[in-house]
């Protein structure tokens, strides 16, 4: 999408002023272990809204190995003009080593009402390896390095954005424990860990639903949340 200055002047203009505001994502706890029906419910919003972008398909097959029952959850003080927060999220990370190559995919999933979640954003990334060790973090600007995305569910349309003004970071820790119940084995294992990620979308243009001249903006400091690490070897 091409933006002409006035545009692009009045996307800058208004994110200032709505930066101003105040966070909408304050809440009682810092964390949360999300219940079965939490769970069934997130991923029920996930697989709805993959459906509407091909790139992100493959999400809803690997998310549930971190959206399931007894996973953490943590609060994440996003700022954003669509939706009422508090706004909780997960990180998904895929380390791929064969060869003597490597590539990583992060993914920052954020979603509001754990028990019944209208809006959602995710945040991803995709960052080859120069050796046969997986990159740990990707940053840049949104459509290149770093793609973003801005869901709104009712009971009868899903409202998307795509982002196109802004930049992200995305940064992944060291794996820990095992997760729980994950069957390892073919050179592919499953980690607790943490991703840290910060972004600013300055402007997130309607791809999808109802007609609307909303443009949104979105707005998170670097946080840590907490996730899984996908590791796969192959010769």
């Amino acid at each position: 999408m091409r933006l002409g200055r006035k545009s692009v002047g009045l996307v800058v203009s208004s994110l200032f002023a709505f930066g101003c505001g105040g966070d909408s994502s304050t809440g009682p706890a810092s964390s949360l272990t999300l219940s079965a029906s939490q769970a069934t419910a997130i991923m029920s919003g996930i697989t709805q809204i993959t459906a509407l972008n091909r790139e992100i398909a493959w999400l809803a097959d690997s998310a549930n190995l971190v959206l399931k029952s007894g996973a953490e959850a943590t609060l994440v003080p996003i700022t954003i003009n669509t939706a009422p927060g508090p706004f909780y999220a997960v990180g998904l990370q895929r380390r791929v080593q064969f060869s003597g190559a490597s590539f990583s995919t992060f993914d920052f999933i954020a979603f509001n009402n754990p028990s019944n979640p209208t809006d959602f954003i995710i945040v991803d990334g995709l960052m080859n390896g120069t050796t046969a060790t997986p990159p740990t973090s990707v940053s840049g600007d949104f459509d290149y390095a770093v793609n973003g995305y801005v869901y709104h569910l009712d009971a009868t349309t899903i409202t998307a954005w795509r982002a196109a003004l802004g930049s992200g970071t995305l940064s992944g820790g060291s794996p820990s424990n095992a997760c729980d119940g994950f069957p390892a084995g073919n050179g592919i294992t499953c980690a607790l860990g943490r991703l840290s990620a910060a972004f600013t979308i300055t402007g997130a243009f309607q791809s999808a639903g109802p007609a609307s001249d909303v443009i949104a903006q979105a707005v998170l400091s670097s946080t840590s949340v907490a996730g899984i690490i996908l590791s796969y070897s192959f010769p």
